[in-house]
């Protein structure tokens, strides 16, 4: 947290910011604020009438009915100053999620895709079921988080470009188009899955996810690795025996819309997955050297991670990282994307704050 030029309230800020995140938890008294953040009772009173002025804070109120004696008031976070809305779009499902500042889930809808969805279709389903959500919340839109299940490509300008894979139709579908620019994030599903995985851990990690496709992403230190292009992490394109990884599946029969995690669930199949990827993999893994592979999705398994985590060990020069299977890693996707949109959402009201 640094302090910013600006009006009057720039150092009154750095109070209210941690007055702000101690509320997001739970409502409170003053009394509660003062003795857990260290501030005194006047500092306390004063910073939630700053952000009552703002219309962050709901008015106090007491649950202590019939009691005697002066009820000290509970503050909270006013629900009504605005929502950050999560999107994910991933080759069976459309779904949209709106939380307040605090994170807590206010509403959501969704609809199921088939595997001939169109780009336009999508872009209609999405823009119905925004109005439809906005419509039962009444408050403002903060910020939007969108997770795609395809590339995003960042562009010299710094705008972003989803390109299409052959597996899913409505993949490259331009849902960020329909938001303000300025106030939404966009990246692809698996990065935003690597986010919420990392939370419990340290050091770095390579997320392998296996689902209509396949993905990776790469995360140093908290923090997810792009590249200049956005484009780390894209197993699909790199090379094996003079063909990209996609051409030995597609040659396997694992390409097409949805049927990799449908192969996947056969045993059987495993290894016409697991000898060409282990050999890509167990490249990058060797120059990379992660602390963790963390391998997830829907055609993801502990017997296929066991799997391939022997064949790793064939194929990784020297020695390898941990190996493990996360049952929850891929259905995470909206998950990080609503964090995303949750942090741009607090940075412009800080922001805004600051300046008044």
């Amino acid at each position: 947290m640094s302090v910013q030029s600006g009006g009057p309230r720039a150092l009154a800020a750095l109070t209210d910011e941690r007055v702000v995140d101690f509320l997001s938890r739970g409502p409170s008294t003053r009394s509660e604020l003062s003795a857990r953040l260290g501030i005194s009772k006047p500092t306390a009173s004063q910073s939630i009438l700053r952000l009552q002025e703002f219309g962050l804070v709901a008015e106090g109120y007491s649950t202590a009915e019939g009691k005697r004696g002066r009820i000290p008031e509970r503050y909270s976070l006013r629900e009504a100053y605005g929502h950050v809305a999560g999107i994910e779009l991933n080759a069976e499902r459309l779904t949209l999620r709106a939380c307040d500042v605090t994170g807590r889930v206010l509403a959501e809808r969704s609809r199921g895709l088939e595997a001939s969805t169109s780009e336009a279709q999508v872009l209609e389903a999405a823009r119905e079921l925004d109005e439809s959500l906005q419509l039962e919340l009444g408050s403002p839109r903060l910020a939007t988080g969108i997770s795609q299940a395809a590339p995003v490509l960042q562009q010299e300008d710094g705008g972003k470009q989803v390109l299409p894979v052959p597996n899913f139709a409505a993949s490259g579908a331009d849902l960020a188009g329909l938001f303000e620019k300025d106030r939404t994030v966009l990246d692809n599903d698996v990065n935003w899955m690597a986010v919420a995985e990392y939370t419990p851990r340290s050091g770095s990690m390579l997320l392998l996810y296996l689902g209509a496709g396949i993905g990776s992403a790469l995360v140093i230190g908290g923090q997810v690795y792009r590249g200049r292009h956005g484009l780390v992490g894209e197993l699909e394109t790199q090379r094996l025996k003079g063909r990209t990884l996609l051409e030995h599946l597609d040659a396997a029969g694992l390409v097409g819309p949805r049927i990799l995690c449908e192969k996947l669930s056969d045993p059987l199949s495993w290894p016409l997955l697991v000898e060409p990827l282990s050999q890509v993999l167990g490249n990058l893994l060797g120059y990379l050297d992660p602390d963790t592979l963390v391998v997830t999705g829907p055609g993801a398994s502990a017997g296929l991670t066991e799997q391939l985590g022997a064949r790793l060990g064939e194929s990784v020069p020297l020695a390898g990282p941990d190996v493990e299977y996360s049952p929850q890693g891929g259905t995470k996707a909206l998950h990080g994307a609503l964090g995303a949109a949750r942090t741009l959402a607090l940075d412009r009201l800080w922001s805004s704050y600051r300046q008044m």
